[in-house]
């Protein structure tokens, strides 16, 4: 059976640091394939782009790790779901856990640890205990799992992991700044081709 991490995101665009920790997991860890899962538009955040373009941008992202060999696979499931509560990881990992018959990884930076006691649905501390949990060091924030009493994890540190998030890049496109060493060149042609994140 295979041992599955489930990546969850909104992948807004998805940069070259999304695919970093994809390619990382698999090569250092016992995880034999990754499920991308984007998020729904949340409420509390600005999408900047129409949804079919952001179903687009995933798809392409997922071909590109497809053609690269990775064992990876696209579930459009919550992206689709279209709720008007955001969705929760004990939701996602249920759903996940029906599907495959088992439990899987989930993957997080490390600068999440000191929120997950306030998630939403997080009965007898199942995210904090028992979620099996992939931590993706953060430049800059320091990893305490015995602070915030978290078990069950994978503590992966990626050597030149790079410092980039989805917001920045927006805010990079926006401000016509160069993106093409942080987004893999069919993302930035899609970009540039429907002149999404420039308003």
């Amino acid at each position: 059976m295979e041992n599955i991490a489930i990546y969850w995101g909104s992948f807004n665009p998805p940069t070259l640091a999304h695919s970093q920790v994809i390619t990382e997991v698999i090569e250092h860890t016992d995880i034999d394939k990754i499920i991308v899962s984007p998020s729904w538009e949340r409420l509390d955040k600005d999408h900047w782009i129409e949804h079919h373009h952001r179903e687009k941008l995933n798809q392409i992202f997922y071909k590109i790790l497809q053609d690269s060999g990775i064992n990876v696979e696209l579930d459009s499931h919550f992206f689709d779901w279209k709720n008007d509560w955001d969705t929760t990881t004990v939701q996602e990992e249920v759903y996940f856990r029906e599907k495959l018959w088992i439990s899987p990884h989930f993957i997080y930076g490390s600068d999440v640890v000191s929120q997950m006691s306030t998630w939403s649905w997080n009965e007898n501390r199942f995210i904090e205990e028992k979620l099996k949990k992939i931590f993706i060091t953060r430049p800059g924030y320091k990893f305490e799992p015995q602070k915030h009493w978290i078990e069950n994890f994978i503590l992966l540190d990626i050597p030149h992991m790079l410092d980039i998030s989805s917001s920045m890049t927006k805010e990079m496109i926006q401000n016509k700044q160069c993106v093409s060493d942080i987004l893999s060149p069919k993302i930035v042609e899609y970009i540039e081709k429907n002149r999404i994140y420039n308003n």
